[in-house]
């Protein structure tokens, strides 16, 4: 993932049974197995933050009921809640966990959480010590009375499956913050007429919380001027390690990519900015040159970055980037056997090299003088065979969709690419999971995206949180 999630992780109970002893001689509330649930999810690689700042059992957990624990660790009062839920937002967590050692007292936590307006994850064990589950059912109709977003988890902590439930939404959750405080750099803009990739700045601010600023291409031709022949030589030096028939590091196109590559990431930081869109068609590609190997030297580097100023495929991106650290690709769908399921997938030039076949690296070939004077090369490659997640956000009467699919990538043959003509552009071939003809009925765009990973789950809830209609194949 792009960062670790943070989670706030609360125990509660009501206050007159923080020192109640059962029938059987043991504390009441579950203590230990409220500890024993923030172990876990620290163990998954979560950042817990706890309130107060202490765990709820000192050392080893030996049961789910212990006498050893630290009483002011629960949260049993409206007053230890409101300071929780202060102290969450603070600490700008993804979601919070509120893990139920027995029953309490739901209106010591409602107007906090309203406050807070965070994510809640309701929790317990399903077991009956601390009659815990009275609790989760409890808050559970709490927060759907109030129309409040959450999920309840039933189920152990050392439980596959109770983890996964857990996992997807805590890393949903993640995207959702994280979004809030994104920027997108949008340099240039609509291209080539493609309605469906655009968007209205104001429109995702109150949607997704994304900032957007607006950048000319020249800002990156310019600054590009700036870099030394040093600078130059490094990058030059990683492509070669890269890729296989690289042109000398005096040919102009490879200057003018790594240039404006080396610019990129300057303005990106400078900026602040989380991800991009180039418009490269007609203005860079008629009187620069096409800067398909400088788009596919960030996509390597993780950054999401849309060719053609593709607002809503860049965003598709950044969503899949910050769940995902593995490879992406944005590429035109060719053409859908429906039959088969077999998806052929050509970008118009840039492609992450890791996306090739580790027997055969990536190539730098001649673009094709199509789309722009100035030239240029693109990249030509066998592709891996592994799994993917496609998506891709689009509207549909101002209702905001995202198709998303499973899939494997395969190497396309030489008649496939010979059929689309231009033959040194990326090819690659997707085995669709599911109805194809529902996929190719919901593309509302030329472009489709995916990541080599199998993320089809997260994006699912990430669509809950955002209030996105999944469309699934």
């Amino acid at each position: 993932m792009l960062r670790k999630p943070k989670v706030g992780f609360m125990a509660l109970c009501a206050p007159v049974h923080v020192d109640v002893i059962d029938d059987l001689g043991r504390p009441f509330p579950v203590v230990g197995a409220a500890e024993m649930a923030c172990r876990a999810l620290e163990r998954q690689g979560i950042e817990i933050v706890r309130y107060p700042n202490k765990p709820l059992v000192e050392g080893s957990v030996k049961g789910f009921q212990v006498k050893n624990f630290n009483k002011d660790a629960l949260i049993d009062s409206r007053k230890k809640a409101e300071e929780a839920f202060d102290y969450f937002v603070r600490e700008h967590v993804d979601c919070v966990v509120t893990f139920f050692t027995t029953w309490m007292w739901v209106g010591h936590y409602t107007q906090a959480i309203l406050r807070a307006r965070l994510p809640i994850i309701t929790w317990c064990f399903p077991r009956q010590e601390g009659c815990q589950m009275v609790g989760l059912l409890g808050m559970h109709g709490t927060l759907d009375e109030l129309g409040l977003e959450h999920e309840m988890v039933y189920g152990m902590h050392d439980d596959t499956q109770t983890l996964g439930k857990l996992l997807r939404y805590i890393k949903a959750c993640t995207v959702v913050n994280t979004l809030k405080r994104s920027k997108y750099g949008r340099f240039g803009g609509k291209c080539m007429d493609m309605i469906p990739g655009l968007f209205d700045n104001n429109d995702w601010l109150l949607k997704f919380g994304v900032e957007v600023e607006e950048l000319g291409q020249e800002v990156l031709t310019k600054e590009g001027e700036k870099f030394t022949g040093q600078d130059i030589k490094k990058v030059y030096n990683r492509i070669k390690r890269l890729f296989d028939n690289v042109p000398p590091a005096n040919d102009s196109y490879i200057e003018k990519n790594i240039r404006f590559y080396l610019a990129h990431r300057k303005i990106t930081a400078e900026h602040e900015l989380d991800f991009s869109g180039i418009k490269c068609v007609f203005e860079l590609s008629d009187y620069y040159c096409k800067p398909c190997i400088a788009q596919s030297l960030m996509t390597e580097d993780g950054y999401a970055t849309a060719c053609c100023c593709e607002d809503k495929g860049a965003l598709t991106q950044y969503i899949m980037r910050i769940l995902s650290d593995e490879t992406q690709f944005q590429g035109d769908v060719e053409h859908v056997d429906v039959k088969t399921g077999n998806i052929h997938m050509v970008s118009c030039g840039a492609a992450a090299p890791g996306l090739s076949d580790e027997k055969c690296k990536a190539k730098i070939c001649g673009a094709p003088s199509i789309e722009g004077e100035a030239g240029g090369y693109s990249i030509s490659l066998s592709a891996r065979t592994g799994p993917v997640t496609l998506a891709r956000l689009s509207r549909v009467s101002g209702e905001y969709v995202m198709l998303i699919a499973r899939g494997k990538m395969f190497p396309s043959t030489e008649s496939e690419n010979k059929e689309c003509v231009f033959i040194s552009f990326p090819h690659l071939n997707i085995k669709l999971e599911g109805n194809a003809e529902i996929f190719l009925q919901n593309l509302r765009s030329q472009y489709m995206h995916f990541v080599c990973d199998e993320i089809k789950d997260e994006l699912i809830t990430v669509c809950r949180l955002l209030c996105i209609r999944p469309i699934l194949v």
